[in-house]
């Protein structure tokens, strides 16, 4: 198949494939994919069993698709009423690369790309904050003032999806969310991978990080309804 120049060994994606991604240990009611793997739904028999076992999993209500870290015992967030959220992009690599360096090589190349990359995060972070008022109403930006639950979303890794006429690839974003109620260390963290694919309606990550923030933020917010109940 063609494979994307410059960006190792990813396949390419025909405009109407879908895109699944997983992490190990990741529950989800398909089987497993590494943080690492791009697997692309082709429309064939092996397929439609996978679809059909997915579509059966979601209704059937198993799993929420995330894998715990960390989870306190009894529960610190029950009572979590007023939650502020950050976010951590220390860690991020993006495209392989640290987030500085990509940063860097981008801005090389084009002396706004800061004001680019700004702005696509701030799509992303809003979008997040979006899909977590789903289950949460108060969620709101940590600079606009402190919550008796903190939450702080840390991107472990960054795929930017691109449409091409040859080929196309999915903007993924790898995550681990972590949370705490008052002072101190996070007590409760899931890591989870959620994605978005690119076609030609929506060719670019400007097209897709939004869908992938939203993804995102309506999981914590699933999260947060679990251990309001107690689960």
């Amino acid at each position: 198949p063609a494979r994307r120049a410059g960006h190792g060994h990813r396949d390419a994606v025909p405009q109407r494939e879908q895109t699944l991604k997983g992490g190990d240990g990741v529950r989800v009611c398909a089987p497993q994919f590494t943080p690492d793997e791009v697997v692309p739904m082709k429309f064939n028999s092996r397929v439609s069993v996978l679809s059909a076992a997915l579509v059966v999993g979601v209704l059937s209500g198993c799993g929420p698709g995330w894998k715990v870290l960390k989870a306190s015992n009894p529960t610190t967030l029950a009572a979590a009423n007023n939650v502020a959220v950050s976010f951590d992009y220390s860690a991020m690599l993006v495209e392989g690369k640290p987030v500085e360096a990509w940063k860097a090589s981008k801005t090389a190349e084009d002396a706004k790309y800061a004001d680019t990359w700004a702005d696509l995060m701030g799509k992303y972070e809003a979008a997040v904050i979006e899909g977590m008022r789903n289950e949460v109403p108060s969620a709101h930006p940590l600079a606009q003032g402190p919550g008796d639950v903190t939450v702080t979303i840390r991107p472990n890794k960054f795929g930017l999806g691109k449409y091409i006429v040859v080929s196309a690839w999915p903007t993924t974003m790898d995550v681990v969310i972590a949370a705490h109620a008052g002072e101190g260390e996070n007590t409760d963290e899931i890591q989870l991978v959620r994605s978005y694919p690119a076609s030609v309606t929506q060719p670019s990550v400007f097209n897709h990080i939004s869908h992938v923030g939203r993804q995102i933020g309506e999981a914590a917010g699933r999260f947060f309804a679990m251990k309001k109940a107690g689960k």
